[in-house]
């Protein structure tokens, strides 16, 4: 996608009270202007030697099956396996899936790269509904969910406040300001658009290397703005994989990550995603043991 088919579709940014720069060379700007007043603010510096292990350790976790699966082993699922998953998930799905989609406040893609790992830290370990609240109350406080030259002065205690109607306010709040911290403190700028020209690799690299970033939030990124097309394994993923036998028995979800990433097929990946979670939210049989979804796909 052109860059400026990206600025356009910058769907969650809009809204005639946002005062956040619509260009990088105005938020250049913006930043310029607003850096006395960061200052100043609550933000709390991370802790470099802390946050450095704790980033080489994600990094190493995750690169280590960066381009392959971590059970070569375990051939589940197969390319056919995934094919005749998609067609009946499709069949039961299909339509309340793309239906989400047309959620305006739903966005196609998040043009610019630090606006969509805002998005993944506020929709981490809750609903969607509840990142789009949070979101809103962003928008009614802030003019916009990313007005970083608004956000950063006004200090961490009234980002919490704001963000309290999505739960989990104190931990991403905290979250939140040191990565805008940390993106100036590298930077010099609330800017990480250069990870477009970057490898898949090297962009996982930085993203997981901010506070809160593991792989699976990194993914969201890499999807949603990047169109790097991982596959992406929330909790509803993680179960019907398992239930299925889509992954070894005791496998962590971050293996589970790795794993499907390297076996469901490039074309299949974006939707099946979107198609599994709809199903592990609809379907009481995927909370317990057996699924007639899968009875269908062994049968096919």
């Amino acid at each position: 996608m052109k860059r400026s088919a990206r600025i356009a579709q910058r769907q969650i940014r809009s809204g005639p009270s946002s005062t956040y720069a619509d260009t990088p060379a105005k938020r250049r700007k913006v930043g310029e202007a607003a850096e006395e007043t960061r200052k100043a603010s609550t933000v709390e510096k991370p802790v470099e030697d802390d946050g450095k292990r704790l980033a080489e350790k994600k990094w190493q976790a995750w690169s280590a099956h960066a381009t392959s699966s971590p059970f070569p082993d375990f051939p589940h699922p197969t390319p056919q396996e995934c094919e005749s998953a998609y067609r009946v998930l499709d069949d039961l799905h299909g339509a309340a899936v793309e239906e989400e989609f047309k959620d305006p406040e739903t966005p196609e893609t998040i043009p610019h790269v630090l606006d969509a790992i805002v998005v993944a830290l506020l929709s981490q370990a809750t609903s969607w509904n509840n990142a789009k609240r949070a979101m809103r109350s962003m928008k009614e406080v802030y003019g916009s969910v990313f007005a970083y030259d608004v956000i950063v002065p006004g200090g961490q205690q009234k980002l919490q406040d704001t963000i309290q109607c999505g739960g989990l306010h104190v931990r991403k709040s905290k979250l939140l300001m040191g990565v805008f911290a940390e993106v100036w403190e590298r930077h010099g700028k609330w800017d990480l658009d250069h990870l477009f020209d970057k490898s898949n690799e090297d962009a996982m690299k930085e993203i997981m290397s901010y506070k809160g970033m593991g792989p699976k939030s990194a993914y969201v990124v890499m999807s949603w703005c990047l169109k790097r097309n991982p596959f992406t394994v929330d909790t509803h993923v993680y179960r019907i994989a398992g239930l299925w036998g889509w992954r070894p028995k005791d496998c962590t979800r971050e293996l589970t990550q790795s794993h499907l990433d390297a076996l469901v097929p490039q074309e299949l990946k974006f939707k099946l995603h979107f198609l599994l979670i709809h199903h592990g939210r609809s379907c009481p049989a995927c909370r317990g043991q057996r699924c007639e979804v899968r009875e269908r796909i062994k049968s096919s």
